[in-house]
């Protein structure tokens, strides 16, 4: 039985069983909502710039990195925000609660975006429908993961608590790719059609948010530690200490680091995926949607046996294991083309899944080691800034691998549309296309295996520094 925290960690009364349960669907629900609401943009967000709204593919681009970055630099004023945060529903919930409102109504006016007979406009009017989307995203990854990580002390529990969490982020992925995908090919790629699929994924951000706040009500909580609270008199000091603090944690360096090179090649293998199956296999919307069904009811039946492996092989073993499998779907583009069996395209979609779920999973089991580490070596509770910075690092990566992946299509000579269907494109963009679905992606995985290398901590060094905390006390 796991035991419950209070102010800096002294014992409390643990959970009943009952708690625990809430705990883990409430863990559960927060991604699903997150990922849904963030899949729909990843994946078909910057064709719908393109393709729909008539903006080229750099400014596409640019508009994403210029989103990214802010929301990436907010993320760890909104941990350290959400760590010295005192309200009567905890530290954490009502940041939840206002990303589960925030992120659908981003979504609605980025594909529910007028006609204004101006590209400057049509512009400027997705770049703030982003804001406010990537502010939703944020107000529900960064206290979510936070309150996470301090609702045990257990670390298998909080092993199992990450694979809830990356089944949350499964179905989420799903509602958020599959089910658009699929609407799409049904209604036909219009602004009509992309504004219904983005309210129902709309509903289901806010609805599996506030089911989630239900769960998570009487989830175990921590109080701000002293430094956090004098930290209040002033925030950016107390801020750029928390970014040196985090930064010294070196476990945790290793593994931001090599999710920065994960999530710009996942990020860009997803974008350049929503081109490809229409330019590069001339197959329609329902493909792709089928592509991530698979993956994630590949990353769902996966999840036990990735659990196991951790378990008996090592996380750090499992990761890299992971990331070298999908670096190989993504490269194994280069040998598809048109007319492409189905069976092969299932089947990437299948081992994309299972790599993606041991991708996801140990990765945030490494990083919830990592930020234990902090605490029990420091005594400090910082979660939400170490889930900020986390963020950040993504964010930054995404924001580049959008950038660059609009900056090379236009290049390239990608022709952008307002009809919603790609227009011809030429030998070269095709080319572009290509390369971002298969060659960067893999590299972006070949160079976070390699920073993987260094990393040295492990499940029994967070254990022997919790027993000599606990002997001190």
């Amino acid at each position: 039985m796991q035991r419950a925290e209070v102010g800096n960690g002294q014992a409390a009364t643990p959970p009943r069983q009952a708690a625990i349960w809430a705990i883990r669907i409430g863990s559960l629900l927060i991604p699903l909502a997150h990922a849904a609401g963030q899949n729909l943009v990843t994946v078909l967000g910057l064709r719908f710039m393109t393709d729909s709204l008539a903006i080229s593919a750099g400014a596409a681009g640019a508009i994403f990195a210029f989103v990214k970055i802010y929301d990436g630099f907010a993320d760890p004023a909104v941990g350290a925000w959400s760590d010295r945060a005192r309200t009567r529903w905890g530290r954490r919930l009502p940041f939840l609660f206002a990303g589960g409102l925030a992120m659908p109504l981003g979504l609605a006016l980025l594909f529910g975006a007028p006609s204004f007979g101006s590209i400057l406009l049509a512009q400027l009017f997705v770049t703030l429908a982003l804001v406010i989307h990537a502010t939703g995203y944020t107000l529900l990854t960064i206290p979510g993961f936070a309150m996470l990580v301090e609702s045990s002390a257990d670390p298998k529990e909080r092993t199992r608590l990450m694979g809830w969490r990356t089944y949350g982020t499964a179905i989420g992925t799903m509602l958020g790719s599959t089910l658009p995908t699929w609407l799409l090919s049904q209604t036909g790629p219009s602004r009509s059609g992309h504004l219904l699929v983005a309210l129902i994924v709309s509903a289901v951000v806010f609805l599996a948010t506030m089911a989630a706040l239900h769960l998570l009500a009487h989830a175990p909580r921590t109080s701000p530690s002293a430094s956090a609270q004098a930290a209040r008199t002033n925030p950016l000091v107390g801020l750029w200490r928390q970014v040196q603090l985090a930064w010294r944690n070196v476990p945790f360096r290793i593994l931001a680091i090599a999710h920065v090179f994960l999530l710009f090649g996942t990020a860009i293998g997803s974008a350049a995926l929503a081109f490809y199956t229409r330019i590069g296999l001339a197959q329609q919307d329902s493909v792709l949607g089928t592509y991530f069904m698979l993956a994630t009811v590949a990353m769902l039946v996966s999840m036990t046996g990735w659990i196991w492996l951790s378990n008996r092989l090592g996380k750090k073993a499992c990761y890299i294991g992971a990331l070298a499998l999908f670096g190989l779907v993504h490269l194994s583009w280069l040998l598809a083309g048109p007319g492409e069996p189905m069976l092969l395209i299932a089947l990437r979609g299948a081992a994309s899944g299972l790599a993606g779920g041991g991708m996801i999973l140990c990765a945030y089991s490494l990083l919830s080691d990592a930020v234990r580490y902090d605490y029990v070596t420091s005594g400090e509770r910082r979660e939400g800034a170490f889930a900020g910075f986390t963020t950040l690092f993504d964010k930054l990566s995404s924001a580049a691998a959008l950038a660059a992946m609009g900056a090379f299509l236009s290049a390239m000579g990608y022709v952008p549309s307002a009809s919603g269907m790609a227009a011809a494109q030429g030998a070269d963009a095709r080319l572009a296309v290509l390369l971002c679905v298969s060659v960067i992606p893999a590299g972006a995985m070949i160079a976070a295996i390699v920073t993987m290398l260094f990393y040295r901590l492990d499940g029994a060094s967070v254990e022997a520094a919790e027993r000599a905390q606990d002997l001190a006390a």
